[in-house]
């Protein structure tokens, strides 16, 4: 068994998840990065390493129930506990009229944005069960707070990542669990910086609608989470927190 709380960041091989970690790892405690793309994960773990911090990578597919629950059986049995989970899975898989949505689309998005947050949660909570408590954060998406035009799908599940946590939270508050979600605005990604040279006319736009006049950082969505599962007060439980620069005000 590993000293000092164990965190999982699952989704963590780009993106906010990786930063997340990285961000987890420089702090006390143990950070397992966990993905499909267990090669980035390892790189990051060992960069984790390199810098002072504990870290290792495992691989799963947070689309498969038995995945996930594999992942927090192999958790629980090599350090016995999970103090803290950002469960960051979810990707936008295309944009159209709810009308000419693909049915395929439909539910390849709900499987990726919503039933993956659902596999992993139901991993993960009988094992801080066990051991008294623990802390869970949920990404979401501002999509779930307000409807987001040509994306139906990926909108709707991003509200159900909200409602499933509000549910949970509500399930086992009394039972020492601290469960909250983010709901993150236009966050800098690399998959960001790829669609913003692409249309560079659309971002300008979003930008000069954000109120703070920028794009959200990767590094900030850490600081948000770091806090949420290492010292927030427990009493902030069944949270929905954007981070996005008061798009949402």
């Amino acid at each position: 068994m590993t000293d000092g709380p164990i965190f999982l960041v699952a989704g963590a091989s780009s993106g906010m998840g990786r930063k997340t970690a990285l961000k987890l790892g420089e702090g006390e405690g143990h950070v397992i990065l966990a993905a499909r793309g267990l090669e980035a994960c390892e790189e990051a773990a060992a960069q984790i390493r390199a810098g002072g911090g504990s870290a290792e990578a495992m691989q799963f597919d947070g689309t498969d129930a038995a995945s996930c629950h594999a992942l927090i059986a192999a958790i629980e049995e090599k350090h016995g506990r999970l103090d803290g989970a950002f469960n960051n899975i979810g990707n936008t898989l295309g944009d159209s009229p709810l009308h000419e949505t693909p049915p395929e689309r439909w539910d390849a998005a709900i499987a990726v944005n919503l039933s993956s947050v659902f596999h992993l949660m139901q991993a993960e909570i009988p094992l801080m069960l066990k051991q008294g408590g623990g802390r869970i954060v949920n990404n979401s998406s501002t999509g779930g707070l307000r409807g987001t035009r040509n994306m139906s799908d990926y909108s709707a599940a991003k509200w159900g990542v909200i409602g499933l946590t509000k549910s949970a939270a509500l399930d086992y508050a009394s039972q020492g669990l601290v469960i909250n979600v983010i709901a993150p605005g236009i966050i800098a990604t690399e998959r960001f910086r790829e669609f913003e040279e692409r249309m560079p006319e659309i971002f300008d736009k979003l930008r000069v609608e954000t109120p703070i006049a920028r794009f959200g950082e990767m590094e900030e969505i850490a600081e948000v989470v770091d806090w949420l599962l290492r010292s927030a007060p427990a009493y902030l439980n069944g949270v929905v927190m954007p981070v996005d620069g008061a798009r949402t005000a």
